[in-house]
């Protein structure tokens, strides 16, 4: 019996640090939708470290609802190692491919916006120039109208 309790507290223990892992990955897949968003746009620093602060902010509270809901709240080392592990076999090995999708994936969606943006903006455009037209010809007829005045 007490063999069967040490088991399956060494099994809760490995799940944990696999889970650990994975959460490591997607800390990285994350951090890398960052890194494409800095190469596809021009920052400025400050909006590079408020990119910064969200990206430590969610990762803080990612890692503790892992801990949380798996290990009631308690921080162990072996998970810690296990996002460690999890990020550098993300940055070691998968980042070139996942790094390359989501460039194409950046990069379709900002077409596809350019695209909305024409569709939907040239009326928009159109009635920017006609009222500007319109109020520049109201401007020209009140000034005439208090001239002959």
């Amino acid at each position: 019996m007490e063999n069967r309790k040490i088991a399956e507290e060494i099994i809760r223990q490995l799940q944990l640090f696999s889970l650990s892992g994975v959460y490591g990955v997607l800390l990285g897949i994350w951090y890398e939708f960052f890194r494409i968003l800095r190469k596809t746009f021009v920052h400025k620093n400050r909006i590079v470290h408020l990119e910064d602060i969200i990206f430590c902010l969610t990762a803080a509270i990612g890692l503790f609802i892992l801990f949380q809901v798996y290990n009631q709240g308690m921080i162990r080392f072996y998970c810690l190692f296990g996002v460690e592990g999890g990020v550098l076999l993300y940055f070691f090995v998968l980042s070139r491919w996942v790094g390359k999708f989501l460039s194409y994936l950046v990069g379709f969606f900002c077409r596809i916006i350019k695209i909305a943006r024409g569709i939907f903006g040239f009326p928009g455009k159109v009635i920017v120039k006609n009222t500007g037209k319109t109020l520049k010809n109201m401007r020209k007829t009140i000034k005439i109208i208090r001239n002959h005045k």
